[in-house]
C-alpha cells in the first residue's frame, strides 16, 4: 500500500482542459444569461469533481491511516488545482447573483417606500387600511380606492368647514351681541354713576344744610342751656338768700312769736274793736312777692288793692263798735 498510487477519477490532464474550458467563462451584464448558465453549470462541474474526489478520498482513507495521509495529500494537491478554478467561477456567478439580491433588495425597498406612500395618502384622506393589502393593490385598485376616499374627505372637509364658518358666524354674532350689551351695561353704569354723584353731591349739600341746622340748633341749645343755667343759678342764689332771710326770719321769729303771744295775750284781753284794728294792720305789714311775670303782677296788684279795700272797710267798721 506504501507504494500503491492514489488515483481518483480525474486526471491532471482533465483538470487542465476543465481549467482551459471554464477559466476563460465571464458574465458580461445582468442580460447576459447564457453566460451566466455557462459559468453555473461549469461550476457545478468543478464541485461536483471536487465532491467525487472528497467521496473517493474518504473511501481510500478508510483502508489505512497512511494511505489515509496520502489520500489527503493528493486530495489537497488536487484541491488546490481545483480552488482557483472553482473559485473564479463562483466569482463570476456571485457578481450576477449578488447584482439581482441587490437588484431585488432595491425594488422591495422602492415597493415598500411605494406602499408606505400610498398608506400615508390614505391616511391623510382619513382611510386606515393594513400595509400588505395597499402593497398588493394594482396602480389601478390603488388609484380608485384614493380617489372614493379623497372625494369622500373632501366632502367631509367642506361640511366640517361649513360648520365651522356657521359656527364662527354665529359666534360673530354672539360677540357683536355682547359687545352691544356690554356698551349699553356702560352706558348704563356710566349714567348710574352720573346719578349716583349728583345724588352724592344733594346729599352733601343737604347734609351741610342738616350739619349747618344743628350746628345754629346746638348754638340755640347751648344759648338757652346758658340762659337757664344762669337763671337756675340766680334762682339758687335767690333761694339761698332767702333761706338766709328765712333762717334770720326763724330767729326773728322766734323772737316776734314771743313778742306776738304776749300781744295776743294782750289782744285777747282788749276789745273786740282793738282787735280788729290790729288783725288789719297785721294784714297790712304782710309783704307782698316779687314777680317778673306782667299777668302774675296784675293779679297781685289786683288782689293787693282788694285786700287794702277790705282792711280799708274793717277800720271803718270797727271805729263804730
Amino acid at each position: 500500500m506504501k507504494n500503491q498510487i492514489v488515483e481518483y477519477n480525474i486526471t491532471d490532464a482533465a483538470i487542465a482542459e476543465m481549467s482551459s474550458l471554464y477559466m476563460g467563462l465571464k458574465v458580461m451584464s445582468l442580460d447576459d444569461q447564457e453566460g451566466f448558465e455557462a459559468v453555473h453549470s461549469g461550476r457545478m462541474v468543478i464541485k461536483g469533481k471536487r465532491v467525487e474526489v472528497e467521496k473517493k478520498r474518504k473511501e481510500l482513507k478508510a483502508s489505512a491511516l497512511e494511505w489515509g495521509k496520502r489520500v489527503d495529500s493528493e486530495a489537497k494537491r488536487i484541491f488546490g488545482l481545483l480552488a482557483p478554478i472553482e473559485t473564479h467561477l463562483q466569482t463570476e456567478e456571485d457578481k450576477i447573483t449578488k447584482e439581482r439580491e441587490r437588484i431585488k433588495a432595491e425594488e422591495e425597498q422602492i415597493a415598500r417606500e411605494i406602499t408606505q406612500k400610498r398608506v400615508a395618502d390614505l391616511l391623510a384622506v382619513n382611510m386606515v387600511l393594513p400595509f400588505f393589502d395597499v402593497a398588493t393593490m394594482s396602480d389601478t385598485e390603488y388609484a380608485a380606492t384614493y380617489e372614493a376616499a379623497k372625494n369622500k374627505y373632501m366632502a367631509e372637509q367642506l361640511r366640517i368647514q361649513e360648520e365651522n364658518e356657521a359656527r364662527a358666524e354665529a359666534e360673530a354674532k354672539l360677540i357683536i351681541e355682547r359687545a352691544e350689551i356690554e356698551l349699553i351695561r356702560q352706558e348704563q353704569a356710566e349714567q348710574t354713576r352720573i346719578q349716583a354723584e349728583k345724588e352724592k353731591a344733594l346729599q352733601a349739600e343737604r347734609n351741610a344744610i342738616e350739619a349747618e341746622k344743628r350746628a345754629e340748633q346746638e348754638r340755640k341749645d347751648k344759648e338757652s342751656f346758658e340762659k337757664e343755667a344762669a337763671e337756675k343759678a340766680r334762682i339758687k342764689a335767690e333761694a339761698d338768700a332767702k333761706d338766709k332771710v328765712i333762717a334770720d326770719a326763724l330767729k326773728e321769729k322766734e323772737h316776734e312769736e314771743v313778742e306776738a303771744a304776749e300781744k295776743v295775750r294782750l289782744a285777747e284781753l282788749a276789745p273786740d274793736k282793738d282787735k280788729l284794728l290790729d288783725y288789719g294792720r297785721a294784714l297790712m305789714d304782710v309783704k307782698p312777692p316779687e314777680l317778673k311775670n306782667i299777668k302774675a303782677k296784675e293779679i297781685l296788684n289786683s288782689a293787693t288793692g282788694a285786700v287794702y279795700q277790705i282792711l280799708k272797710d274793717i277800720a271803718k267798721k270797727a271805729k263804730g263798735l
